[in-house]
């Protein structure tokens, strides 16, 4: 991530914080995001209530983990393949993208079928089933008893990634991305960035509609491919232009624009604290400003996460882009108080989101942090925090789990 343009001066005590130009060629400011966003991602899909909670359940937008995964996923691909299409040939790239994409399917079978056979020696039902809001639980797994009479068909779903934690599903929905994503930065190589987000938006709006599942696959229940492809070509597109994009944001027409996404965020930030349906967030932690019935009104129309409503996408934008000029201009206090768990978390975060599944059950096995206490709750899932960094500090398992 080299050839990053010097900032422009904003004063020496502002300097004194900000990202230094020669920051080398990784950006430790994508990996931290990426790291704060996998934190996010283990609290919501740890089913217990503690104090992070209130920072995970939509306290800084209208916004969840899985978008930050989707959109970040997308800009760090862009980034590197337009560094190594700078020293390969496209074939090359897309070689590998494609490599890339078999990789994780393969890893996403492994994960999903290693789930079924813990099954057999601990209760994986945390895993295997999903709770919705109004308490009906629904089965991601098959009845393994009628397997002899089903064979096929359960095999051939598995295949297919019909079945698998609710956890783990967003992957299934990388791997689809990243098969398109050669075509995408090829025709980004081309200068036809434009021909791409207008195709990209299209397929978002018509299946606004619609809301279509082309793959039949259990992810697209959460994350249809058709809606949700917007937030990864968009990182794809911020990625590979990512220097271009800095610069604008560094010209009088940038600061402009950049005050206006400061403002959609502020305007969208106070509309989310005004949700009543926070579930255990209390009362003391929300604005009571907007009307309930027309909060629930707005959010249903514009706010839907697995539709990936206009406004939530537009918050999803807006938080990335605050997000990464206040690491930029801040970077050093940040840094120096949060940095030595988010960066390494952040650099190894498939490996971390493939163990975050195993933890889910571990916990959900635990009696004491079943029993609705925070304090105990909050233990919980700091010790999931404490062990996954643990475990990317020692590389434990880096030559076989996939990162």
């Amino acid at each position: 991530m080299n050839n990053i343009p010097a900032m422009k001066p904003m004063g020496s005590f502002l300097q004194m914080f900000q990202y230094p130009a020669d920051g080398g060629k990784r950006d430790l400011r994508v990996d931290f995001i990426r790291g704060f966003v996998m934190l996010i991602l283990i609290v919501v899909h740890i089913d217990i209530f503690s104090y992070y909670n209130f920072i995970a359940w939509e306290r800084l937008g209208a916004v969840t983990g899985a978008e930050g995964f989707v959109m970040l996923s997308g800009a760090i691909l862009g980034l590197l393949s337009r560094m190594r299409m700078g020293n390969d040939d496209l074939g090359t790239t897309i070689s590998k993208q494609f490599g890339r994409a078999f990789l994780l399917y393969r890893t996403s079978l492994i994960v999903i079928i290693s789930i079924a056979v813990l099954n057999i020696f601990v209760d994986a039902s945390a895993a295997m089933t999903f709770k919705a809001y109004s308490g009906k639980v629904y089965n991601l797994y098959p009845d393994f008893a009628l397997f002899a009479q089903y064979q096929d068909r359960i095999i051939a779903k598995f295949v297919l990634l019909r079945y698998g934690p609710h956890q783990f599903q967003i992957l299934g929905l990388y791997v689809v991305l990243l098969m398109f994503s050669p075509f995408i930065l090829w025709l980004f190589s081309k200068k036809q960035i434009m021909t791409v987000l207008t195709i990209s938006w299209l397929i978002y709006f018509a299946n606004s509609g619609f809301n279509a599942r082309p793959t039949g696959a259990q992810f697209e229940y959460a994350f249809p491919v058709l809606s949700w492809q917007v937030l990864f070509v968009h990182g794809l597109a911020i990625g590979y232009y990512r220097n271009e994009v800095w610069n604008f944001f560094h010209s009088k027409k940038g600061a402009i624009a950049f005050g206006l996404v400061l403002a959609i965020y502020v305007a969208l930030l106070f509309f989310t604290y005004n949700n009543p349906m926070s579930g255990k967030i209390p009362d003391y932690m929300r604005l009571h400003v907007i009307d309930p019935d027309t909060f629930r009104s707005i959010y249903k129309q514009y706010f839907q996460k697995n539709t990936l409503g206009l406004g939530r996408l537009v918050n999803d934008f807006a938080i990335l882009f605050v997000s990464y000029a206040l690491l930029s201009y801040f970077w050093k206090p940040i840094n120096k108080v949060f940095g030595w768990f988010f960066i390494p978390i952040g650099q190894a975060s498939l490996y971390v989101f493939i163990l975050h599944v195993y933890a889910c059950i571990v916990i959900a096995n635990i009696a004491w942090f079943q029993e609705g206490n925070m304090l105990v709750n909050t233990l919980a899932h700091s010790l999931v925090f404490i062990f996954m960094w643990l475990m990317v500090k020692y590389k434990v398992g880096f030559s076989f789990i996939t990162r």
